[in-house]
């Protein structure tokens, strides 16, 4: 072994592809802070194609690689004897299960050091559609200490990032509990119990704009809000951004605080993504985005909260089009949909409990974050031989 470690390549190998065919296996997707999961758990219902012969059969013990890879995106499969993954992920087989423990393996793989080689060789120009060639993957170093401490390390690491997937799972309660309060004080949409009048959406809106269809960079002094920034929980993630000259940027295509983006196309589980934003600077938005602003009489919340309601969810995929593949809803369509007008007064209560409710997931994120740095410098450490 080098000072550095081993090589990937010394430490697993592709393993022989089984196709499901027409057995019935568990079905597993993948997530970047769980890794594999049922499908059922992460989208509340199967996604998965009614044909299923194509997907891989995964075994315990298998590693499986997703999609971005360098966002860790990644697991060993220890939930069924059997299970059954997408067809475009890669299944492999340790070379020796004697010297390399799994867990460790796996955290290490998912670690900062190992994310950036992977983003260092990645190749393509579409940025989640970039793929790393397997010679590099198996480039590799991973540092390999003896059996007892790769153990060690994984124990620890594990019960660490357990109280960051806590704070997390916190987080995304305050959503459910978001959508609870719209229950709790307008009832099931798809009823009006209320009995409050029925709108369009168009009629308790100012406007209902596309975004910019200039294409942004990594350099430029206006970020750019695009599709992937809002989330299926219906909440905007600054996080990943691209830009452009604000000089060389109309107001039409600017977001305020306040306004809605509405995703108009994606895949149909997707279409649709609705979110507010709350903050203060104004951001580019692109085209594939709707900015929606409410008119003086509505509220912002009470429309977000509709739209991300189970029941517009429902409305939305039904209305979908098929457009190269990809599901898409317009905004004249958007404008179309039937809506209950709740007193003003009333959105405007909706509006402040919200407020309060974000206000104590600003305190969770901070603490997320504050514990997303010790677990990074603990990683270090750890694949370091400093713990």
């Amino acid at each position: 072994m080098s000072p550095d470690g081993e090589l990937l390549s010394e430490l697993i190998k592709p393993a022989p592809v089984v196709r499901a065919g027409s057995r019935s296996y568990p079905i597993l997707s993948m997530t970047m802070h769980q890794g594999l999961v049922d499908q059922q758990d992460k989208f509340k219902k199967r996604v998965a194609s009614i044909d299923t012969s194509p997907y891989k059969v995964v075994a315990r013990g298998q590693l499986v690689i997703g999609f971005p890879i360098d966002e860790g995106v990644l697991s060993f499969q220890d939930r069924y004897d059997r299970a059954i993954v997408s067809p475009a992920y890669e299944i492999w087989d340790l070379l020796d299960q004697t010297r390399v423990d799994r867990r460790y393996l796996e955290r290490y793989l998912r670690s900062p050091r190992a994310l950036a080689y992977y983003s260092a060789k990645l190749q393509g120009t579409t940025a989640r559609r970039r793929s790393l060639p397997r010679d590099s993957f198996l480039g590799l170093q991973v540092p390999l200490p003896a059996y007892s401490e790769q153990k060690k390390i994984a124990q620890i690491l594990e019960l660490a990032d357990a109280q960051r997937l806590k704070r997390l799972k916190a987080i995304g309660l305050f959503g459910e509990l978001g959508q609870s309060i719209f229950l709790e004080m307008f009832g099931n949409p798809a009823r009006n119990p209320c009995g409050w009048p029925m709108r369009k959406i168009g009629d308790l809106i100012e406007s209902a704009t596309y975004g910019t269809s200039v294409k942004a960079g990594a350099v430029g002094d206006l970020p750019m809000l695009r599709m992937n920034n809002i989330t299926p929980a219906g909440e905007i993630d600054l996080t990943d951004l691209k830009y452009l000259k604000r000089s060389e940027t109309r107001e039409n295509y600017l977001i305020h605080h306040g306004d809605i983006l509405f995703n108009r196309t994606n895949s149909p589980d997707l279409v649709g993504k609705t979110a507010i934003y709350r903050g203060t600077e104004s951001l580019a938005y692109a085209g594939y985005l709707v900015r929606v602003r409410t008119d003086s009489s509505n509220n912002p919340e009470y429309l977000s909260a509709f739209l991300n309601s189970r029941y517009a969810k429902l409305v939305l995929r039904n209305m979908c089009k098929s457009i190269i593949g990809m599901a898409n809803i317009n905004a004249k369509e958007l404008q179309e949909i039937s809506i209950a007008e709740p007193p003003r007064d009333i959105q405007l209560e909706f509006a402040r409990r919200i407020h309060e409710l974000e206000l104590l997931k600003l305190v969770q994120r901070r603490h997320l974050a504050s514990l997303g740095s010790l677990f990074t410098s603990l990683q270090g450490r750890a694949f370091r031989g400093e713990l």
